[in-house]
């Protein structure tokens, strides 16, 4: 069962607001900053098409950077994500599984979902961080801040799918 456009849109301009106004104002130093919003890239159907999937993932950058007054870092991290996500989805799921679904604990379970959410979290993270601080003499900040950013978001989302998956 696949989201309707109703559907993205709420959850895109809820995703938007809340990384935009509540999260970035409770980041633990300049470490560790949850990234919300990757759950709308990572939530969309296994069958939404490579275009659509990269312009959903510029958008919601977008749209993260202009609250958070960062032209182009997340968009840009949000569009390598959008690149791996097939390959990192397809490694998941098993080989016979056929048509269309939308990733998660439910339809995956949680250790798939787990290894799902993990690198596809690192690597925007990485990206994210890498342009952020564009200096290799900082290159242990980087590592520091991608690892925590990708604890961070990786707990939050686990939580939230438990939660979801209650309902």
């Amino acid at each position: 069962m696949t989201a309707t456009w109703v559907d993205k849109i709420r959850w895109f301009v809820i995703l938007v607001l809340v990384q935009g106004v509540i999260i970035s104002q409770i980041q633990v130093s300049r470490y560790a900053v949850p990234l919300l919003y990757v759950v709308f890239i990572l939530k969309l159907s296994s069958d939404t098409g490579r275009k659509a999937l990269l312009l959903y993932s510029f958008f919601i950058g977008l749209c993260v950077d202009i609250f958070g007054n960062t032209p182009g870092l997340n968009a840009t991290a949000s569009i390598w994500l959008a690149m791996a996500r097939p390959s990192l989805l397809r490694w998941q799921t098993s080989r016979d599984a056929s048509g269309s679904f939308v990733p998660g604990i439910k339809s995956m379970r949680v250790w798939p979902f787990l290894r799902y959410v993990l690198p596809c979290v690192f690597l925007h993270s990485a990206v994210l961080n890498t342009i952020d601080t564009f200096s290799v003499a900082r290159a242990t900040d980087i590592v520091i801040a991608t690892i925590a950013d990708t604890i961070v978001t990786v707990v939050l989302i686990m939580v939230i799918e438990f939660v979801w998956r209650k309902k």
